[in-house]
């Protein structure tokens, strides 16, 4: 699917705050989200090693999403064009975990990318995003492309720049989203509008040049 959020990020920028929210870990905040490493304690997980899965694919004027060399890739050609993908389920309360891999950028990783909870056919459902150039930010989308910012955007440490690699996590348990990057609590925040929905991935570039990230070994429970 294809939307632009440029505007909202063009206000986003003249707010940006520059200091590191104090972060707690994964374990201290969700103990009880611990869980064995067997398919059998997930409600849905993906390797991404079979192309038929069932998760979104197409090709549109703002970019593309689809399976690649064993992962699931979400690219953005640029100029404010978001696009996502979603696995076409439907979960209620969930902790999803992904790892992320930003593959391309623009030269000064002006772009968004993350996980997805309680989406629905309009696109509405809750946006959990980091940035290549380190900052990170909770949306709501309530469909129609308007979005509304639950967490405004931040900087922080714990977000590996550029070309790499994060694992990211996204909890939507009852009214509470929180999100996680490498095992760090950035963001929490409360909101009613949505109480079950898809999941999905997303990604967005702000500048001419393109974007793309892969995502891998996604779970959810």
């Amino acid at each position: 699917m294809d939307i632009s959020k440029k505007t909202l990020i063009l206000i986003c920028a003249g707010v940006l705050i520059l200091t590191t929210l104090a972060c707690t870990s994964l374990d201290s905040i969700l103990p009880n989200t611990k869980v064995d490493d067997s398919d059998d304690t997930y409600k849905f997980s993906d390797d991404f090693s079979k192309d038929s899965s069932g998760w979104e694919i197409g090709s549109f004027d703002g970019g593309g999403i689809g399976y690649t060399e064993g992962k699931y890739f979400v690219s953005s050609t640029g100029s404010g064009s978001t696009m996502w993908g979603v696995a076409g389920r439907s979960f209620e309360d969930m902790v999803i975990n992904v790892d992320a891999e930003q593959i391309s950028a623009p030269f000064n990783n002006n772009n968004d990318y993350g996980i997805a909870c309680r989406l629905q056919q309009d696109g509405g459902g809750y946006y959990g995003l980091i940035s290549g150039d380190g900052f990170y930010s909770i949306l709501r989308e309530s469909g129609g492309d308007n979005y509304d910012i639950l967490v405004d955007w931040k900087e922080s440490n714990h977000i590996r720049q550029g070309n790499s690699q994060n694992q990211l996590g996204l909890s939507c348990v009852g009214s509470k989203i929180s999100l996680f990057v490498n095992g760090q609590l950035l963001a929490e925040t409360s909101d009613s509008m949505y109480d079950s929905g898809d999941i999905g991935f997303t990604a967005t570039s702000y500048e001419p040049e393109g974007t793309e990230v892969h995502f891998d070994n996604v779970t959810v429970r």
